[in-house]
């Protein structure tokens, strides 16, 4: 079956960001979501902060469709923080946490490995994670 899904730019910025300040659960993709290769695929589009990841079975894909995000991804001991912005696409190593911060909103496209995940609230280097 064919996979097609509205990423127009009128389409993204019609999509409603979740204020992730409020939000009680993981909240719903504005896309219908899919799975590609091992990956589940789908839109976020929020502002704020989600929890931190590590996705230990791949690398996990993003494409910033709208807005923009600080993204920081550490390895080992190193730290990478960038600010992305629409039209950036980000490939994040397996193994490795990363977290987003949206102070005013994205809306990215993200495929993500459906197994090895795990998510913290909390910074992992200070929570003992």
């Amino acid at each position: 079956m064919i996979t097609i899904r509205d990423l127009r730019a009128e389409s993204v910025a019609a999509m409603a960001r979740i204020d992730l300040a409020n939000a009680t659960g993981e909240p719903p993709s504005p896309v219908e979501p899919f799975e590609f290769h091992d990956c589940y695929c789908a839109v976020a589009s929020f502002s704020g902060r989600p929890p931190w990841e590590l996705h230990s079975a791949g690398d996990e894909l993003l494409h910033v469709l709208s807005g923009r995000t600080r993204l920081t991804v550490r390895d080992g001991a190193s730290e990478i923080v960038r600010e992305l912005h629409a039209g950036d696409l980000v490939v994040i190593p397996k193994g490795c946490w990363h977290c987003n911060e949206a102070r005013e909103g994205v809306t990215m496209l993200f495929m993500t490995p459906k197994k090895g995940n795990r998510h913290s609230w909390e910074d992992p280097d200070r929570s003992g994670d």
